[in-house]
């Protein structure tokens, strides 16, 4: 068959608009992805801190490493080769990608100016105090604050859900391979500096991890002084909102534990069981044979411990639903109906307030602070 040179052309050009096609496909795969294990581990930072804005470029635009935090506008920038780079890890693609961002998201978090040699080199003209606070950082501060990327970073990923362990010591060589770095780079740990520090973040990010999943076993068996110092232990190292919110759900079961409750809310547990744990119709149960008087100033103390515990996984994400619940549950406990109340009513996110927990919860706290009219409408309304 023979094709005029006009029909030659159109034929050419279709093909290559068809590639065009192809590789913009591919590329908004690929941030589509990246954008997934972004948004994912924010959610587990929770911080009232603006979270930094994800940026993509290309690899020439950054020739040294394919990810990094510019501090300049709080970005944090991603070569998309990184993308093709974990794509080799094949089933642990994702995992390794988490690593690269949750390692970026601690600089930013716990501002790490100097980690960035990008930065020095945009802000020479532009802001020359601040790239000479970067440019003077020693070695040893450097590799001090690395290491606390790498360790929180772990830990991090490992709290989003992603299956890091053993992946940081392959991950490091490959980006070494992948954009031709020297094992030595000026400001930096070495290559192998850098993977002993992986190794060792590593372990120190997992034995955390094992406190908080620990904790989470222990308020499953109704363990909770081992529940609350497993939590506290973790918190020490890593404070986060999920660490601080299971404190306080810790001490509030076992303040309820030790709490004996009116004989017409034991009978109609359905109404005035409080919705932070779904094991709490037996803590009631066994409430019934407890005093309360020679308990009542342990039990104060810790609702009182839990109330700031709540508070401060809110401090850290003001759009932190359970802790809002949870806080409402705590004022309820200590009698505080009007602030329990109003947790729901004007603190808690609009788009929450209709959930069915907080339902339970306002429900429960007009019951007790003499609203009974309102309560029993949202009973009703929940058919309980």
């Amino acid at each position: 068959m023979v094709f005029k040179k006009s029909e030659s052309v159109k034929i050419k050009l279709t093909i290559l608009l068809s590639c065009v096609v192809l590789i913009s496909n591919a590329q908004s795969n690929a941030e589509k992805q990246v954008f997934g294990v972004y948004n994912q581990l924010l959610s587990v930072y929770g911080s009232a801190k603006t979270a930094p804005k994800l940026v993509f470029v290309k690899k020439e635009k950054i020739p040294v490493l394919p990810a990094r935090y510019n501090p300049e506008g709080s970005i944090i920038e991603i070569d998309l080769a990184l993308y093709e780079l974990c794509q080799s890890f094949g089933k642990d693609s994702l995992n390794a990608i988490s690593i690269v961002i949750s390692h970026e998201l601690t600089h930013y978090y716990n501002d790490h100016l100097f980690c960035s040699d990008y930065a020095w080199t945009n802000l020479k003209s532009s802001n020359l105090i601040l790239a000479k606070k970067i440019q003077n950082v020693s070695l040893s501060s450097r590799k001090e604050k690395e290491t606390e990327a790498d360790i929180k970073g772990f830990f991090f990923a490992l709290a989003a859900g992603y299956q890091t362990f053993g992946l940081q010591s392959k991950l490091i060589p490959a980006i070494y391979k992948k954009y031709n770095l020297t094992d030595f780079q000026k400001g930096y740990p070495s290559k192998n500096e850098r993977i002993a520090i992986a190794v060792s973040a590593q372990r120190e990010a997992v034995k955390l991890y094992e406190f908080f999943d620990n904790g989470i076993e222990y308020l499953k068996q109704k363990k909770y002084d081992q529940a609350i110092e497993s939590f506290e232990r973790a918190n020490g190292k890593i404070p986060f909102k999920e660490n601080f919110n299971n404190i306080g759900v810790a001490k509030m079961l076992k303040a309820i534990s030790l709490k004996t409750f009116p004989q017409n809310e034991i009978e109609m547990l359905l109404r005035f069981q409080y919705p932070f744990e779904i094991d709490n119709k037996s803590n009631l149960r066994n409430a019934v044979t407890r005093g309360l008087d020679d308990e009542s100033d342990e039990i104060e103390k810790l609702l009182i411990s839990s109330e700031k515990d709540f508070e401060s996984a809110i401090r850290l994400d003001p759009q932190y639903f359970s802790s809002y619940i949870n806080l409402a549950c705590t004022f309820d406990l200590l009698g505080k109906y009007l602030s329990a109340i109003s947790e729901i009513t004007e603190k808690i996110p609009t788009k929450y307030r209709g959930t069915l927990n907080a339902k339970r919860v306002l429900a429960i706290a007009y019951f007790h602070s003499g609203y009974t009219q309102k309560a029993n409408e949202i009973w009703s309304d929940l058919k309980l």
